[in-house]
Order: C-alpha cells, then structure tokens, then sequence
C-alpha cells in the first residue's frame, strides 16, 4: 500500500479459489478495469498487463484492499464466490481500520457494493470503516458494482461518485 494513496477501494477478493485472478477485480465477469480508467476519460485497462494497471494506480493515487483477511472454506466450496456464503465464513477481517490510519494523503473510501443484502457480518464490518471514516473527515461512499455487466449508467454512477463527487450512496 502506497503512503501516497488518496482513494482506497474495498471490496471482496477471493483469491483462493481454483479460477482466481492474480489481481484485484481481475475476474472475467468484474468491470471495475473498465469502469475506473474511463472515469478520467482514459481506455479500458480489462486486458492490460498488471504493471499497466499498477502504473494507473500509481498515478491516479488509488489502492484496493481486501474486507475479508481470512475464510474458513469448507472443502468442495473453493469456488463458492456466493456473498451469502463468503459472509457466513470470514474467519478473520483485515484490520482496514489501522490500514486507514497509515495512509496520510487518503481522501476517500469507497465500497464495490451498493448493498449488503444477504452478507449481514460484511454490512456490520463496513459500517464500522465507514463510521471510522466519517470521524477522520474521509469521503466514504458505496459504488455500483463492477461485477457481472457494464452499463453506461453505471458508467455515469462511478464518474458522479469518484471524480465528480456530486453523487454518494451512503454506508
């Protein structure tokens, strides 16, 4: 995690199932390469190369982090990615609490969710961050998701929220 972060985005990353992507958000049905770098006007980074998506990091100020530290996985259930079931076995969260307070230059927070339905131990988690986020000043906001399809709303919701910062789903 760089010192220099501004925007911290969180989300679930589950890398130890049999089709994980090596990085952040890299799953085939995840969006979020598309959608971030078209927020300042630039070209999909779906299909870049991981040093192209860390050189956008780089320069835009923005980190991912993990909500989930640890699961405990039922042997056959490798691949349940179900947010019912991953929010059933955190086994242990990662302390974001502590990982905010070492970023001097964070400005904002933002959630890959725009609900918690059926994940109740990831909504109490998040609400924690975000309240923890509202007492050091930090703009903390829900984003639509970038899984499963990209729309140009979504699109416009991503672009309102993080550059624009005239739109905020609340935690």
């Amino acid at each position: 995690m760089s010192p220099n972060t501004e925007i911290l985005i969180l989300g679930n990353f589950s890398a130890d199932s049999p089709d994980a992507p090596d990085f952040f958000y890299g799953r085939a049905k995840s969006f979020l390469w598309h959608l971030l770098p078209q927020c300042w006007g630039l070209n999909s980074l779906k299909e870049a190369s991981l040093q192209e998506k860390k050189d956008f990091m780089t320069k835009y100020k923005i980190d991912f982090a993990d909500l989930i530290d640890a699961l405990d996985v039922p042997d056959g259930e490798e691949a349940n990615v179900d947010d019912s079931f991953i929010d059933s076995h955190v086994q242990k969260w990662k302390d974001i609490i502590s990982l905010i307070d070492q970023l001097p230059n964070l400005k904002a927070v933002y959630f890959t969710r725009k609900t918690f339905n059926g994940a109740p131990n990831i909504k109490a988690e998040s609400s924690l961050i975000a309240e923890h986020c509202k007492r050091r000043n930090l703009r903390v906001c829900k984003l639509e998701t970038p899984s499963r399809f990209f729309s140009p709303e979504k699109q416009q919701q991503w672009i309102d929220t993080i550059v624009l910062q005239t739109s905020c789903l609340r935690v």
